[in-house]
């Protein structure tokens, strides 16, 4: 078909709203591994269309981001400004990627929040105990131009809906 072929081992076979009594599916003479969900494009598809999933991939890859840095921000010696766009353009980066397209639940923007004030606070190595608010934290890591996380997320999706606009016309 089309001069395509398909691989029945990497091919996976999720159902959505399914009522059949029939839950097989042959390629090439092999059934098909029906899976409850499975990544795809580096984010889970899932049959029920929740991106709980999603959101907590972008904080795992994120953390790994984050972790893979430990040495930056333990050196004293690198502006904190610095490290706030190193910050901004490698973790916020790899957190947000996607997210213009994506759906999010207050639940899932709360969960991107704290994840970002765990960040910045142990950037600045400030804990709760410092009293230090978040707002403050943010303000001296990315500086006060710095735009919060719900600014960026807004603005990634406002430039996505000019482009998908701009393309229909």
């Amino acid at each position: 078909m089309f001069g395509m072929r398909f691989a029945p081992s990497k091919c996976k076979l999720l159902l959505q709203d399914w009522v059949g009594s029939t839950r097989n599916l042959v390629l090439a003479g092999e059934a098909l591994a029906e899976v409850d969900k499975f990544c795809y494009l580096g984010t889970y598809v899932s049959p029920d269309g929740q991106i709980a999933d999603k959101v907590s991939l972008r904080i795992q890859k994120a953390r790994l981001a984050f972790a893979n840095l430990r040495h930056l921000w333990r050196r004293r010696d690198i502006w904190l400004s610095v490290k706030g766009r190193v910050y901004t353009a490698v973790v916020r980066s790899v957190l947000l990627y996607g997210s213009e397209t994506r759906p999010l639940r207050v639940e899932d923007r709360r969960r991107l929040s704290v994840f970002e004030h765990r960040c910045l606070h142990s950037i600045l190595r400030v804990w709760w105990e410092h009293g230090i608010s978040n707002a403050e934290v943010q303000s001296k890591v990315l500086g006060t131009r710095g735009q919060s996380l719900y600014q960026v997320l807004n603005l990634n999706r406002l430039s996505w809906l000019g482009c998908v606009t701009h393309a229909h016309q």
